[in-house]
This record gives structure tokens, C-alpha cells and sequence, in this order.
């Protein structure tokens, strides 16, 4: 398995750029991991940066969880500068 750090550009001019950490065997099944994640919508592909990452798999366990270790997908997707909202305390 390998990991690849990803930045995609919005198609809406409007909203902030994203980024992802994908674990797939290589850059062609991270593309098409990606093309199937949800959270990519609304952003262009292919993306704008996509980044192998040089990483052991007990990193990949600390940093993204145990089923990043082992499992193929795309984890931590998340917006590029924009801010966090606050969630309602429980």
C-alpha cells in the first residue's frame, strides 16, 4: 500500500480548496478512489497536487487509525484555510 497527500481546487471559485490523505496500491486507484469519495464533489479532478508519501505502516496507524494501516480509501479530508465550525456542546 502506498499514501498520497492530495490538494484539490474548488470548481466554485467561492469556496476554499481541500486536501485528503489517500491509501491506495498505487496513483491510479488513488484517482479512482477519489473520484468515488462523497467529500470531492465540487472539486476539480484531476487534482491539483497529489503527493506520494514515504511512511511506515505503524505512522499510518498512529496518524490516520487502524484501518488506514490496512485499508484502501481516502481519510482526512478537510478544507485548506478555512475555519473550524464550533459544535454545539452536548
Amino acid at each position: 500500500m502506498r499514501v498520497f497527500q492530495v490538494r484539490l481546487d474548488p470548481i466554485d471559485a467561492g469556496k476554499p480548496p481541500a486536501g485528503a490523505i489517500i491509501v491506495a496500491k498505487d496513483i491510479d486507484e488513488a484517482m479512482i478512489l477519489l473520484r468515488k469519495d462523497i467529500n470531492a464533489s465540487g472539486y476539480a479532478l484531476p487534482p491539483a497536487e497529489i503527493v506520494p508519501v514515504s511512511i511506515d505502516t505503524a505512522e499510518v496507524e498512529r496518524v490516520l487509525g487502524e484501518d488506514a494501516s490496512h485499508e484502501k480509501g481516502v481519510y482526512d479530508f478537510h478544507l485548506i484555510g478555512a475555519e473550524t465550525p464550533t459544535l454545539p456542546s452536548t
